[in-house]
This record gives structure tokens, sequence and C-alpha cells, in this order.
């Protein structure tokens, strides 16, 4: 569901070349497709976005594309807290649900960088200095958007908090 076969990706989209997302290297068996760069999605005005900002960006792109939440994850505090945002389904999404929410996401000023195919779809999208992946499927069985802010700050708070908490949080 979602994934790329026979040379097509969800939503028609033709394949693409292959490598890890945001690098300019190709042939990684790690299954990611990049997107061709490019000025697809206009930049966003206004700077980079806030954490809130975000999560109300994740929260609107969902219900435009007539998904239900889930559980609320519990928030991340303390110096992680301005670096993570997060949006749970109450399932898995359709492939028609998953195009709207990809469309919503870039008329929000998101840009796709790469997908990866499989059980649980992944897609990877950018907006400033935010990493979003929104994977569909998996253990878990529903839909996840989780977007990681990046710079020198949250980079820090990141590695802090994998060295006291371990790589799985």
């Amino acid at each position: 569901m979602g994934g790329c076969r026979g040379g097509r990706c969800a939503g028609g989209r033709p394949r693409r070349r292959r490598g890890r997302p945001g690098s300019a290297e190709e042939g990684y068996a790690d299954g990611w497709i990049r997107e061709p760069a490019g000025a697809k999605v206009p930049a966003r005005g206004g700077g980079d976005p806030s954490r809130g900002t975000v999560a109300a960006e994740l929260a609107a792109a969902a219900t435009a594309a007539g998904l239900t939440p889930g559980a609320a994850s519990p928030a991340e505090e303390g110096e992680l807290a301005d670096c993570i945002a997060d949006w749970t389904g109450d399932g898995p999404a359709d492939d028609g649900r998953l195009a709207a929410l990809e469309t919503a996401l870039e008329e929000r000023g998101w840009q796709v960088t790469a997908r990866q195919g499989g059980p649980a779809p992944t897609v990877a999208l950018t907006s400033g200095s935010w990493r979003l992946q929104f994977t569909n499927g998996g253990l878990l069985d529903t839909l996840s958007l989780v977007a990681t802010r990046s710079g020198r700050t949250c980079d820090e708070a990141f590695r802090r908090a994998k060295a006291t908490r371990g790589p799985l949080g």
C-alpha cells in the first residue's frame, strides 16, 4: 500500500533515484528513493516555524486529508520540548488519503525530499530547519508524523538524550 512498484510510486509518481534523504549519494540499498531537487513548493515566508506552528500544520494537514487523530503521544519535556512535533492517526491511511496528506503538507510549505516503499511506506519532507517523516502502517499499524528540528541547540539536545536514554529514547 503506497509503495513503489513497477516503476511507479504512490499517486502515480515515477520511481526516483536511490539514496539517503538529503544526501547527494546514490546506490544505497536502504530503499530510499530521492525526489529530484527543485522549487516545486514555494519558500516559506516569515522565517523558521516554531514547534507550535509545526504541530498545528501537521494537525491541519491531517484534517484536510480526512484523517482522524489517534491517541496523542506524551509531549517532550525539557530541552527537547522545542525540537519535536508529532501527530498520530487512529490507523493506517489508504493511498488517496496519503496523497491528500502530502498535498496538504506541500500547501503549507513542506518539500518532499525522499520516499521509502515497503510494508510501511515512509515519506521524508523538510520545512526550514524541520525534517518530517510520515510512516503508514508498520508495527503499530497506524499513520505517524514525526518532525524534528535541526540546528545546533536541538542537535546537541538529541545527542545528550541519546547518550542518557539510549538510541530508542
